[in-house]
C-alpha cells in the first residue's frame, strides 16, 4: 500500500489523526522536501510520528521513484507532502505510476495554501490562475502576464514564491513586481496557520519594509472589484 498523506502547512501537529494512524502502519516514510517548508525540523516530525523519515528531493520523486514503488508492492509506504497531497502537480505522477503497477493507494488530504488563504477574506472562487515567481526572474514575464489577465477578468492573483536551495522571501517577490511596474495594493502572507502567522495588506513600498519571518510565504494581489465584505476583511490586515 502506498499512502499519500498531506501533513499541513505549519508543524508536526498539523497532520490529521487519520494521517498519523496511517504512518504508524508504514515501514517506510518518505517526505518530499522541495515544494515548501514547515516551521519545524525533520527531527520534530520523527519524534511526533515515531518513525524514521527519508527525505525525497525533486529528482528522486520525479525520476527515481521506482524505489518507493518497489517497496510499496510489498510493504506499507507513506509519502508525506507539505500542505495537501496534490497541491504540487508533480505528485500526481507518482500516483499514476502506482496505479499503472496496480499498487494499492490511499489519499489522506490536509490544508494547503490554496484553501487556507481564504482566511484573508477574499472569496476563493474569485481567484484566477495561480502563478509562481522564480529566483532567476530578470527576463521572466509570465507571472506579470498571469496577473494582468486575472486582473482584467476581475480575479484575485496568488503568487507562490520559489524554493530552491533556499526559499524566496516576500520582499524578493515584491521587488520583482515593482521592477515590472506593478504598484497595486498587495497582501503578504507568512506562516499561515501558525499561531504567529503574519498577514499584512497595503502598498508594496510599505510591505517592503516588513521582515516576514515564517514560512510558507506568498503574495496576493486582490482583483480590481471587491465585494464590500472583502473590503471590510482586508481592513483587518492593514
Amino acid at each position: 500500500m502506498l499512502y499519500f498523506i498531506g501533513i499541513g502547512l505549519n508543524d508536526e501537529k498539523d497532520i490529521s489523526f487519520k494521517g498519523l494512524e496511517a504512518i504508524k502502519k508504514c515501514k517506510y516514510v518518505y517526505l518530499e522536501n522541495y515544494t515548501s517548508k514547515l516551521n519545524c525540523s525533520v527531527k520534530d516530525l520523527e519524534k511526533f510520528y515515531k518513525k524514521k523519515i527519508i527525505l525525497a528531493d525533486r529528482e528522486f520523486v520525479e525520476n527515481k521513484n521506482i524505489e518507493i514503488l518497489n517497496k510499496a508492492k510489498k510493504e506499507n509506504v507513506a509519502f508525506l507532502v507539505i500542505g495537501d497531497v496534490f497541491s504540487a502537480t508533480t505528485h500526481i505522477t507518482l500516483f499514476i505510476d502506482a496505479k499503472k503497477l496496480k499498487i494499492k493507494t490511499k489519499i489522506i488530504h490536509n490544508a494547503s495554501i490554496l484553501n487556507a488563504i481564504g482566511e484573508v477574506g477574499l472569496e476563493l472562487y474569485k481567484f484566477g490562475k495561480t502563478t509562481s515567481i522564480p529566483f532567476n526572474n530578470e527576463n521572466v514575464k509570465t507571472p506579470i502576464e498571469v496577473f494582468k489577465k486575472n486582473y482584467e477578468n476581475e480575479m484575485h492573483t496568488l503568487f507562490l514564491l520559489d524554493i530552491n536551495e533556499k526559499l524566496m522571501m516576500i520582499n524578493e517577490g515584491l521587488s520583482y513586481l515593482m521592477k515590472n511596474g506593478i504598484d497595486n495594493d498587495v497582501i503578504g502572507i507568512a506562516g499561515l496557520t501558525n499561531d504567529k502567522q503574519e498577514i499584512k495588506y497595503g502598498k508594496i513600498k510599505d510591505l517592503m519594509k516588513i521582515k516576514f519571518k515564517l514560512f510558507p510565504q506568498c503574495i496576493i494581489i486582490p482583483g480590481k472589484k471587491l465585494h464590500f465584505v472583502e473590503e471590510e476583511a482586508l481592513e483587518l490586515w492593514k
